[in-house]
């Protein structure tokens, strides 16, 4: 890392015993500087991240991603002195592998302060609902704000501390990568996107019937509101 940059990976987990160690293995051979947040797990996820991190942030309830999102950031930089953050979810779904690509684009251009992971949509790993809500999720966005993100439902994204100050959101549940994407255009913040692999497992449901309508609701409330 160039000096005085100092990245930290924050992971969200809420109830996965299952997968949880399987990642903070691999994560932990890209690095050391991580923090887990249990989001009112009522299984054994803080227990098993606790082996791999003493950074274990706990919330005795569940208050949705977008909180824990804001406990792992607010720590670290508030404790670790962090200039960047990395989120990742818990569920094996991001490979630590991309983190490298990351970490080059922090290192090597200033204007890297938001960056976005992109999955490829062509990748028959991903089911169609992910991608037929995907592509609403940007065209919606684009209509309204005037810019083009992609992949909006992807939680791997990276944030200098600036950034984070400007995009500090209200959303507690799964609406966060929604009102990120809406701030992000709204600002018109600067961003660059990495590819990204696409991994999938038994867990991933795709969208329901009624989360287009949902999601049709915040991007006008946040039209208004932001």
């Amino acid at each position: 890392m160039n000096q005085g940059v100092k990245v930290y990976v924050v992971v969200t987990a809420y109830n996965e015993s299952k997968y949880l160690g399987r990642f903070l293995e691999k994560l932990k051979l890209k690095t050391e500087n991580f923090v887990v947040v249990d989001d009112g797990s009522s299984d054994q996820t803080s227990k098993i991240a606790a082996l791999y991190t003493k950074n274990v942030l706990i919330h005795p309830v569940n208050l949705g991603k977008g909180a824990a999102m804001k406990t792992g950031a607010d720590y670290a930089f508030a404790h670790l002195d962090a200039t960047h953050i990395i989120f990742m979810d818990g569920d094996d779904q991001h490979s630590p592998e991309d983190l490298d690509v990351f970490y080059q684009l922090i290192n090597n251009s200033k204007s890297a302060n938001l960056i976005f992971g992109v999955r490829n949509f062509s990748d028959k790993k991903m089911p169609i609902s992910r991608i037929l809500g995907n592509r609403f999720a940007s065209f919606l966005v684009k209509l309204l704000f005037g810019h083009f993100i992609p992949d909006i439902p992807s939680g791997f994204k990276a944030m200098s501390k600036s950034i984070y100050e400007k995009l500090r959101w209200q959303s507690s549940d799964y609406g966060i990568e929604l009102e990120i994407a809406c701030k992000t255009a709204k600002l018109e913040i600067p961003f660059q996107t990495v590819s990204i692999k696409t991994i999938y497992h038994d867990l991933d449901r795709g969208m329901s019937l009624t989360d287009p309508l949902k999601m049709v609701y915040k991007i006008f409330m946040w039209k208004v509101n932001l």
